[in-house]
């Protein structure tokens, strides 16, 4: 992607232009408003309003559209921008970033435990806590986190493709950030490794989902309809790792 600097644009902002899409876009940051927001223009046909995980305000705009068009946009859905950018904030901080020290908590499975360091030879979890060998550093727990992801995922992924009857080709764990799971078109099965975090219903019911997506490959209708059949609450587990996607940057 090849990046030109501008000081201004056609209309005296600052920002940039960008190419490497179909067509090139104006990416700046503007404050028309009492509320920050980046706008990027593009060759779209409407304006529409993102806020991101970090509860920022980004406006996508098509092309000639006038700042004072989308600053009265914002002055319109002041309240639900407000609304949404508590509420992420408010969910931000239910996650601390985890640097593993002793005495700190992080999720596991869902549930809350305290990592205590003592003269153990591998990890174990004892009633609320994490031991650790004093000797291990921030690398070696979270290789231990992946081989936990992995058995556990590994069994879940065993029972659910049995239960619905489909065939993956192979499994993967990856550092995803953005995905909790995926499936290709080759019925290859991708999942976060961060999934050991979550509770074990959301951790099946993304792996419930990339299974019916080997039957199909998209969202229709029936795609849903096979969801609901094998997990009949996967709307609760989806409102929840959406509220608590937090976890895939703390660590």
């Amino acid at each position: 992607m090849n990046v030109l600097h501008a000081p201004l644009n056609n209309r005296g902002f600052p920002g940039f232009y960008i190419w490497g899409r179909k067509a090139p876009f104006y990416f700046g940051t503007i404050i028309m408003t009492d509320i920050k927001y980046k706008i990027i223009r593009s060759d779209r046909k409407s304006l529409a309003l993102i806020i991101d995980s970090e509860a920022r305000l980004t406006v996508r705009a098509p092309f000639g559209t006038r700042e004072s068009e989308v600053a009265d946009l914002i002055r319109q859905k002041k309240r639900w921008i407000i609304e949404k950018q508590k509420k992420i904030s408010s969910l931000n901080n239910k996650h601390s970033p985890v640097t593993f020290k002793n005495g700190e908590s992080f999720m596991y499975q869902g549930e809350t435990y305290t990592i205590k360091y003592g003269n153990v030879s591998k990890i174990k979890i004892s009633d609320a806590n994490i031991i650790v060998p004093r000797t291990f550093k921030k690398e070696r727990i979270i290789a231990w986190l992946k081989r936990e992801a992995r058995k556990l995922i590994t069994e879940r992924i065993d029972k659910y493709a049995s239960l619905i009857g489909v065939r993956y080709s192979t499994v993967r764990l990856s550092g995803a950030r953005t995905r909790w799971g995926s499936c290709s078109g080759k019925d290859s099965l991708n999942f976060a490794w961060r999934l050991i975090m979550c509770p074990t219903a959301a951790i099946d019911y993304v792996i419930i989902h990339e299974l019916c997506h080997i039957m199909y490959k998209n969202h229709s209708p029936a795609f849903w309809a096979m969801v609901k059949r094998v997990c009949p609450k996967f709307k609760e587990q989806k409102n929840w790792l959406k509220n608590n996607r937090k976890l895939m940057d703390i660590i």
